[in-house]
This record gives structure tokens, sequence and C-alpha cells, in this order.
């Protein structure tokens, strides 16, 4: 993108982009993993993109003096560099910031006399970035689709409350609503030692935070609330289900998909989780594949249907590239 013509040009900038490279990460690990490092993962991210414009320039390059037989002047070649890169970037902010709206309908032999709606949303990741106008922009998409309950499959807020209180989001978060009331589990960066907090503002919020804990919605659905992984005090899965009556459906909600082995053999209809963002960015997308049970999407194990979601917000950075921010609505129903 930059071609100097001076060898001390060259000099220049190859140690400016090193004294750059090195001063983000070495900022980034001031702070492992928290406020700082999420800085220096936007950087490079941001080069990430610039590797990805310029293999698609090389390619185009290649495509035109090989296969139409023109070569390009310099300039051009970078001006298309340049505007592949900005494209890339405001493709991942978009998906980042535009959620898309999933529909999905679960079938269940247990008798249910009318249709349950559920809307799934994880991962919201509340923060710096990611605060009151997309929480009010999640409320009204939920409205618009009238459900009969709303659950949130953790990772509420992105490790603290401290964006959350400094920028009054409970105003709007509050506004979630639902006739059968709206339920989350906490995910493992709500763990961050801000958990007694997150449930707390959480609660305040009208949200009733499930730590392996159930209820019964509307005397014919069991929805069960599992903590996330990270919470060494949580409950076996059957344990839980010896609360329930599994005669009627049962909706498993957790944060991870990380248990699907032991949920599938138990009398579990429909589990929701979150947490693997569907990989968020290319290649992590189809990387995230070889290491997750179920990375993103549907899936039927057993008489379990399992459905992970690539979540409504994006943790420390704001790009998707490969990925979108969605909301899924579910339709349960009986097969009688």
């Amino acid at each position: 993108m930059i071609k100097p013509k001076r060898a001390a040009s060259k000099i220049v900038l190859i140690i400016a982009v090193l004294l750059f490279n090195n001063v983000a990460l070495i900022y980034g690990f001031t702070e492992f993993w928290y406020e700082r490092f999420h800085v220096y993962l936007v950087v490079a991210i941001l080069q990430g993109f610039m590797f990805y414009a310029i293999v698609i320039t090389a390619l185009a390059r290649l495509i035109l003096a090989k296969v139409l037989k023109q070569n390009p002047h310099p300039k051009q070649t970078r001006l298309f560099a340049i505007g592949t890169f900005a494209s890339i970037v405001m493709l991942a902010v978009f998906n980042a910031y535009s959620p898309a709206l999933r529909y999905m309908t679960v079938t269940t032999d247990k008798p249910l006399d009318k249709p349950v709606d559920i809307a799934l949303i994880s991962d919201t990741h509340l923060g710096r970035w990611f605060g009151n106008r997309q929480i009010k922009k999640m409320v009204n998409l939920i409205d618009e689709q009238s459900p009969d309950v709303v659950v949130i499959a953790g990772d509420i807020m992105n490790d603290t409350t401290i964006a959350y209180d400094n920028t009054n989001m409970h105003e709007q978060l509050s506004q979630l609503k639902a006739p059968l009331g709206v339920y989350a589990t906490l995910g493992n960066h709500d763990y961050r030692g801000y958990d007694a907090e997150i449930t707390q503002a959480v609660e305040a919020a009208g949200i009733t935070a499930l730590d392996s804990e159930s209820v019964l919605l509307n005397d014919a659905v069991w929805l069960v609330g599992r903590s996330d992984d990270v919470d060494l005090t949580r409950l076996a899965a059957d344990t839980l289900l010896k609360q329930v009556d599994t005669d009627k459906p049962v909706v498993f909600l957790e944060h991870r998909p990380s248990m699907m082995e032991e949920i599938s053999v138990l009398p579990v209809d429909l589990h929701l989780s979150g947490h693997t963002h569907g990989g968020q960015i290319f290649p992590l997308t189809m990387l995230k594949n070889w290491f997750e049970p179920l990375n993103y999407g549907a899936k039927k194990l057993g008489n379990t249907q399992f459905l992970v979601t690539s979540g409504y917000g994006f943790g420390p950075v704001p790009f998707r590239f490969g990925t979108r921010s969605e909301i899924w609505m579910i339709r349960l129903q009986s097969t009688s």
C-alpha cells in the first residue's frame, strides 16, 4: 500500500511498523485479556484485514495480467488495495452492529396445548463498544416478534459492570420484557470477579438469573438454567432434571455447548447456548469447527435439538467477518 522510493525511507517505515506493533503488544499484555489487551486485539485484527486486502489485490492483479493481459499502474493497485481494506472493515463493523433475525421450529412428542415462542439472545458483552443503542435495537426487534419468553445464554456483560453503570444501561435493559418473563444464565465473561454485581444488575432490570435453577413456564414448559463451566459448584444436568417433571417439554439454557453428549441422553427437548460467536472472524469461523462439538447452528442428537447462536454482541473487538450479530426466534410445538 505504501511504496517508498529511497532505501532510507524503507528503513524508517520498517522501524516504525516494528515499533508500533511491539508498543501495542506490550501495552496489551500490561492488562492481559482486559481493556488494554482488547485495544491490542483491535490493532491485530485490523492488520489481519490488511493481509486479506493484500491477498485479494494480488489475486486481482494476477487475473488482470494472466487472463485479461493488462498491467495496471502501481497507483491503481494501491488504491484498489486501500479500497478493499476499507470495504472489509466496513463489512466487519456492519455485521457486528446490524443484527439479523433467525427462525426455527422445534417439535416435541410431549404434550403442549399451544406453541411457545422463545427469543434467544446470547453474548451481548455489554461494555465500552456495545451499549445503550444496541440494547434499544435488541428490545425493539424482540418486541416486534412478540415472543412468549426471552432467554439470554450468558456473557451478558464484558467482564465488569463499569461501563454498564457509567452509561446507565439499566434504563434500556429494563425495557426487555415478555409475557412469560425474561431469563438469563451467566457466561464465562460474567465470572471475572463481577458475577455478584452482574447478577444484581440483571435482576434489577427485571431479568431472572437462573443459577442451576428451573422455572415452569405457563404450567406447560420447564426452563432449566445452568451456570457456566467455570462455576465449579454448578450441578450436573441429570441432577437438575430431577427437580422437574420431564413428562412436560424441557428447555435447557446454558452458556456453552460443551456438554452435548451429557445432555443428549437426558429427556431434554431443546438445548440453547452461545459462547462460540460462530468463530466471529474468518478463519476462526472454520477452525472452531474442529474444537467445538457444535460451533454454530442447529443439530439434533438423540431426542434433543441443540441450537448454538453466534450471539448478539461481539466481545472485545467490534468486528464480525464471516458471521453476523443475531437473534433467534424459536417456536416450540407438540407433534400432536
